[in-house]
């Protein structure tokens, strides 16, 4: 495991980040849980990370809309990181920011990403794999064509992209 603080700076903008969900204590973790189980997906959640003013932020479709969280709060639990070595295009960024507190989060859309394939997204109702193919792929990065976390990792991984997981203390 490498600890957040230590390992903070390999992070680029336009990476992938991923998250393994294994909680099942509230109405919100059974949600979760329940379109992981549907989509056989082993990582519950994808974003890109965002680099700016020496802060690290991930943005992401999660409920009720997209939105951009700072890293420093994932890593208590944990999370995936992928090195895509693909800046952000400013066509890429300028869309993934107007989205941010509009584009809505579609529980619908994560349950229906196993069942169809992309193009999808037009109607800017995300799940979070669909909104960060969508995003990366005005930089010219390929993540598939099916919209689920394992499905947009397993991709990244078929282009030859290590995935690490990072976590265990959160920088102050």
């Amino acid at each position: 495991m490498n600890a957040y603080s230590d390992y903070r700076s390999r992070i680029k903008s336009g990476d992938l980040i991923a998250l393994t969900h294994y909680k099942w204590t509230s109405w919100y973790d059974l949600q979760v849980q329940a379109v992981r189980v549907f989509t056989q997906s082993e990582y519950s959640h994808v974003g890109i990370a965002w680099e700016i003013g020496g802060r690290l932020f991930l943005i992401e479709s999660v409920a009720p809309f997209v939105r951009i969280t700072p890293m420093s709060q994932l890593a208590r639990d944990g999370f995936y990181h992928v090195p895509l070595d693909v800046p952000i295009s400013d066509a890429e960024l300028e869309f993934a920011l107007a989205e941010v507190g509009t584009g809505a989060y579609s529980k619908w859309e994560s349950v229906l990403a196993k069942l169809r394939r992309l193009p999808i997204g037009a109607n800017h109702a995300w799940s979070c794999a669909e909104f960060t193919i969508w995003c990366r792929a005005l930089s010219g990065v390929h993540l598939g064509d099916v919209a689920t976390p394992s499905a947009v990792v397993r991709s990244a991984q078929d282009q030859g992209r290590p995935v690490y997981f990072v976590g265990g203390e959160v920088t102050p």
